[in-house]
């Protein structure tokens, strides 16, 4: 039955909802600044933002306070992530998180380090409730930093009893915002083998333009059969110049809401539908758009709103639609989007002239030349192979084998010389899709490629290669994922018998290569910090493998210390904490990469004062 909702109705609705859902007072949770750089809900590389990012102005060591009364339930120290964080449980069985941490507060901070010192192990995730690290309000709990990830700022977190992430915004914290939320660009993109916009089988990107009344306007498109929508837009606040997410977001055709979907709470277990719910334009690799329809196989956490009819299919008449995105603080902005049919044009023969990489891929569907699609499901052109599979001749004589995965189910895909092996376990896609599988060895190597590429794998599957007599070098060799702009990222692999073993979480190229250069170890010096603790400090690089920083191991003056990288900057950081310089000094690092080369590097030197670190 169809879901009438009237715009109207909704807006009232959402008022209703501002109620804020935490009843307790929650004080801010710093000194450093009143105003926000990243907001609930935002995307990132690989999940929703749980909580509040609050600038600190690109600088370290301001006060961070209990937001509300309670006592520390996890002390967490990770190289990447949250860094340094604090997690407190409150009566209430709710709890608050502060992450990015320079250091904990001194009695916190002397329990960690006890705990690291008796291994040398700088990461640490503790449960620590029995010992009643309790705080009341405005308490010192930490300073601010940039461990995990930079730049500086604090990172804020309410959650419920169950450790769900709530949106923070929806207590009684507060920032200055009377702006409208902005419009930047749609993305409309073809939903169907037989859909076309603009005439073409791949989605389409167009900036938005400003109106004299304020509103937004993305034009008028022309499409065959189904479409839709995703839409970058992003909100403003008082003073400050960051963009954030919008709080809802509204699809309205005529009086009928088609979607609606409010930033407010969701469940870590759902974080990957992120790689549902926001998409980039075609050839991009930022998924700053957000799809204004419930994608299939989609637990969107934020979702309220769905009918059909957010996915647009036209019959012979143009129509016109209204999204509006609105902030927590009621700010609202619009933007309107016309739709005119095209009729369904003959369907042209694909050619396999461009490599799979460069296809436009849908779960059912592909487009390899941009102008003409094949049916995956039932696809048209190659030959049989084994169960499920076709081999697809390219025009450049590269063999692609082409297969069917389904969730649940056990899949093997290989190539007709039997050379490359894809093992497929059943969970590493939402739903049914199609991959092409294929390798070529040539004189720049070997390279590996399972498309498509711009889909996400929730989990890890099994990729061999039988590489044979084709390595002359008995270097080490490993396997490595070549990203779009050709960046190299180490996977952990094994050569053995003349196979290479990994286990991928991504889908796309990837290449064989050797590693025999080991980490380079330079500019070591010894600093005081601006909080009176000395650390030795040395810039440690590797090109090609990356940095193994959980092998390292520092000592000066013959005291190990714990080994700390920040992986942004390159530094492997000594920490001890009664450490102090002597007048003649001693530094010795070993260090390895991650396809096991190791440096060691020692250094003697007077020590002279210098700069804070």
């Amino acid at each position: 039955m169809r879901n009438n909702f009237h715009l109207l109705f909704f807006l009232l609705i959402s008022l209703v909802m501002q109620t804020p859902l935490h009843a307790q007072q929650y004080i801010w949770p710093t000194e450093a600044s009143p105003y926000l750089s990243s907001t609930f809900g935002e995307t990132r590389s690989a999940h929703f933002h749980a909580g509040l990012d609050i600038k600190t102005w690109g600088r370290e060591g301001y006060r961070v306070f209990a937001s509300r009364k309670g006592k520390v339930h996890r002390i967490l120290i990770t190289e990447r992530g949250y860094g340094k964080a604090l997690y407190l449980k409150h009566e209430d069985g709710t709890y608050t998180v502060y992450a990015h941490l320079q250091r904990f507060n001194e009695k916190i901070q002397a329990y960690a380090d006890s705990i690291r010192l008796h291994t040398y192990t700088a990461e640490i995730d503790l449960r620590v409730d029995s010992l009643n690290f309790e705080f009341a309000p405005r308490d010192v709990i930490g300073y601010s930093g940039s461990s995990g990830i930079g730049p500086p700022h604090l990172h804020f977190e309410i959650r419920d009893t169950m450790q769900h992430p709530v949106n923070a915004l929806t207590s009684n914290l507060s920032v200055p915002d009377d702006i409208p939320p902005i419009f930047k660009s749609i993305i409309v993109e073809p939903l169907t083998k037989n859909s076309r916009v603009e005439g073409t089988p791949y989605s389409k990107y167009r900036k938005a333009e400003k109106t004299e009344d304020g509103t937004y306007n993305f034009g008028t498109f022309s499409i065959t059969d189904e479409v839709g929508m995703a839409v970058n837009v992003h909100d403003r606040a008082n003073k400050v110049r960051n963009s954030y997410a919008v709080y809802e977001l509204y699809l309205v055709h005529r009086s009928d809401t088609l979607f609606y979907e409010q930033i407010k709470s969701y469940n870590y277990e759902d974080a990957h539908e992120m790689f549902l719910n926001r998409i980039a334009p075609f050839g991009a690799n930022k998924r700053g758009h957000q799809r204004l329809y419930d994608k299939e196989g989609s637990n969107n956490p934020f979702l309220l709103t769905a009918h059909p009819t957010a996915k647009i299919s036209l019959a012979d008449s143009t129509e016109t639609y209204t999204i509006i995105a609105r902030d927590y603080f009621g700010n609202t902005a619009k933007a309107h989007i016309s739709f005119i049919p095209l009729p369904r044009q003959n369907v042209t023969k694909s050619t396999l002239s461009k490599p799979p990489s460069e296809w436009y891929w849908n779960e059912n569907w592909a487009s390899p030349d941009l102008n003409s699609t094949i049916d995956l499901e039932n696809p048209g052109i190659g030959f049989p192979w084994k169960r499920g599979q076709r081999i697809l001749f390219s025009e450049d004589t590269t063999l692609y084998t082409l297969a069917r995965i389904i969730p649940d189910t056990l899949s093997k895909v290989t190539t007709p010389d039997h050379r490359l092996k894809a093992v497929f376990f059943g969970n590493e896609f939402h739903d049914t899709l199609s991959v092409a599988v294929s390798h070529n060895i040539n004189k720049d190597g070997i390279q590996l490629s399972i498309q498509a590429g711009n889909v996400v794998s929730r989990s890890s599957y099994l990729l061999e290669f039988y590489v044979g007599d084709f390595l002359k070098t008995n270097a080490p060799h490993h396997l490595y994922h070549r990203s779009k702009d050709g960046k190299l990222s180490f996977l952990n692999s094994k050569l053995v018998g003349g196979t290479i073993h990994a286990m991928p979480s991504t889908l796309g190229e990837f290449v064989v290569l050797s590693d025999s250069i080991p980490p380079s170890v330079r500019d070591f010096r010894i600093q005081k910090t601006n909080y009176g603790k000395w650390l030795g400090i040395a810039q440690v690089t590797d090109p090609l493998s990356g940095i193994d920083s959980k092998t390292a191991k520092f000592y000066i003056n013959g005291k190990r210390g714990i080994a700390e990288f920040d992986y942004e900057e390159e530094l492997l950081i000594y920490y001890l904490p009664d450490f102090s310089p002597q007048n003649s000094n001693t530094a010795t690092l070993i260090i390895s990469d991650k396809a096991g080369n190791r440096t060691t590097s020692s250094m003697s030197f007077q020590f002279p004062a210098s700069a804070s670190y």
